[in-house]
């Protein structure tokens, strides 16, 4: 069996040991090692990477892989690698720490984090997805609203900058009986626990085989970016260290560079923001209603027949009162389209003095048109082309 290093010396990161088997499967090479540095694939948190030196010789580590069953008792690592080294050879391992310490500093934050909300709230963590290039994801069993949230990142932040001691053990089987942690699974093999805190304070004590930084402070800093509801519990959104750094850096960048273009300082943006918005949509009103006013002046005088089709954005509103103009002075079905040929049609239909419902219906089969309505008047949306619904329209009143 490999001894896996990486458990308990979580900043190790380089080597030197023995490669044990080199196995090709196929077109792929598989190396096993005495020891390693490499964490596998595991836990939700992704395979570390690297090198072996073997003299002048060097071959990439590109994935670990666990063999046997967590659960049932002891297991191995085989590692996929770019190239072949005969077993017997003495290597150095080099890790890509660069990657490996941003997994620690984010996956230490989630168990932070975790035992805050399960200690205060009773909630477990039933979710959790440790992306390099995502923010990561924790779903937990019960709701989290906004003040709470605040308070939990105030607090994780804290437990950060008390530098707390993070701690690994491998408790026998009585002890871990007596003992009360997060993960409690059906596990059969000698299960590790990582513990974050001292004989002051207990933050989290949950069972984990990844690595994790040695103390809270090397986590630097907790921000969650969002939270949402899901499936009748909460999704947090979070990054820690580097990577919440540099995602700190670019918003206030990007608030920065807003700031600069409307002339007013970073805090004052979201009020600027706030006015700007309700003069749009201010503008927005006035325009629609200059819109409907024009469309309503232009079937007045005969320029829209049964069909009105404008590309303008109109509300509910303006789109019924220009329908009602329309159907109290054509004849046949009637129809007013707001959209265009690539993004599809919202429409209001009906008239004639026919049943509206059988009108979308038929919308439906020919046009796999969506919406409905009563026996006066329909509304809803279609992907057809303007062409299409002349034909459909002319061919449907034809048939009246």
């Amino acid at each position: 069996m490999t001894e896996k290093i990486y458990e308990t010396d979580s900043f190790r990161k380089e080597l030197k040991t023995t490669v044990t088997e080199c196995i090709k499967e196929a077109d792929s090479v598989y190396i096993k090692l005495k020891e390693t540095i490499f964490f596998p694939e595991e836990g939700g948190q992704y395979s570390d990477t690297g090198t072996l030196q073997a003299g002048s010789k060097t071959v990439r580590i590109l994935k670990g892989e666990l063999l046997g069953s967590p659960t049932e008792g002891e297991t191995d690592i085989r590692y996929l690698a770019d190239g072949e080294i005969d077993p017997g050879t003495e290597v150095l391992c080099k890790l890509d720490w660069g990657i490996r310490f941003d997994r620690m500093q984010n996956h230490s934050g989630e168990h932070i984090l975790s035992g805050l909300i399960n200690g205060t709230f009773g909630f477990n963590n039933v979710g959790f997805h440790l992306s390099d290039t995502d923010p990561v994801t924790l779903d937990f069993d019960g709701l989290l609203d906004t003040a709470a949230v605040s308070e939990l990142e105030k607090r994780a932040n804290e437990a950060i900058w008390a530098d707390l001691p993070v701690k690994d053990s491998y408790p026998s089987k009585e002890e871990l009986a007596g003992l009360s942690y997060r993960s409690k699974l059906d596990i059969r093999a000698q299960v590790r626990i990582i513990t974050i805190g001292d004989e002051n304070r207990t933050v989290d004590v949950c069972a984990c085989c990844a690595p994790h930084v040695k103390r809270t402070g090397a986590i630097g800093i907790l921000k969650i970016l969002s939270s949402e509801t899901l499936r009748g519990g909460t999704r947090l959104h979070m990054l820690c260290g580097r990577r919440a750094y540099e995602y700190i850096c670019r918003d206030l960048e990007a608030l920065n560079r807003t700031a600069v273009s409307l002339s007013v300082r970073g805090g004052d943006v979201p009020g600027i923001v706030a006015s700007l918005k309700e003069e749009l949509l201010s503008l927005h009103s006035r325009n629609a209603a200059l819109t409907e006013r024009m469309i309503l002046s232009d079937i007045r005088s005969g320029v829209f027949q049964n069909l009105v089709f404008t590309d303008l954005d109109l509300s509910p509103g303006n789109m019924k009162n220009i329908y009602n103009e329309l159907t109290s002075l054509k004849e046949g079905c009637c129809g007013v389209f707001a959209g265009n040929d690539e993004e599809g049609y919202r429409y209001y239909a009906g008239g004639g003095k026919t049943d509206a419902r059988l009108l979308a219906k038929r919308m439906k089969e020919v046009l796999n048109a969506k919406g409905g309505g009563s026996a006066e008047m329909i509304q809803g949306k279609t992907a057809a082309s303007r062409e299409e619904l002349e034909v459909f329209f002319r061919e449907y009143n034809a048939g009246l």
